[in-house]
This record gives C-alpha cells, sequence and structure tokens, in this order.
C-alpha cells in the first residue's frame, strides 16, 4: 500500500543501519541491513537492502499493518 505522507526527499537511514522493509508487492516484510544510499537527479531517496532497491515509502507500515521490531545487534 503506497504512503504519500513520507518525506521521501529526506534521508530516514544510514549505511549499516537496520530497517524494517514493508514491500509494495505481495513480498511479506522483512529487516534488513542497508547496503547503500541513493539519491536520484530529482532528489529521492532510496536504499538497497539485499541488493533490492527499495523507495522510501516502503520503510513504514501500512495503517493497521503490524511493526516489525529490529534486532540490537552491533553494526
Amino acid at each position: 500500500m503506497s504512503r504519500h505522507d513520507i518525506d521521501y526527499k529526506k534521508q530516514w537511514l544510514q549505511v549499516g543501519d537496520y530497517a524494517a522493509v514493508y514491500p509494495f508487492n505481495f513480498e511479506s516484510p522483512f529487516v534488513g541491513v542497508v547496503e547503500k544510499v541513493r539519491k536520484n537527479k530529482y532528489g529521492r531517496f532510496s536504499y538497497v537492502i539485499k541488493s533490492r532497491q527499495y523507495m522510501a515509502e516502503e520503510l513504514f507500515p501500512a495503517d493497521g499493518e503490524a511493526k516489525l521490531k529490529l534486532p540490537r545487534l552491533r553494526k
């Protein structure tokens, strides 16, 4: 589900941070480590997690969706 209230021009994560990802397609949500932060020519940030690129809107759960817990592990 697309979220329109997320600021996609703000960098939410750094390389090495843990992130909960809620993909738009029918994949199940998962927790991964940010491998790379990308910014396109229009200022939109996206994140490479598990060798796939995800948009900033995919880092936040939809309304009523269960939130994932992030591990407290060292980077």
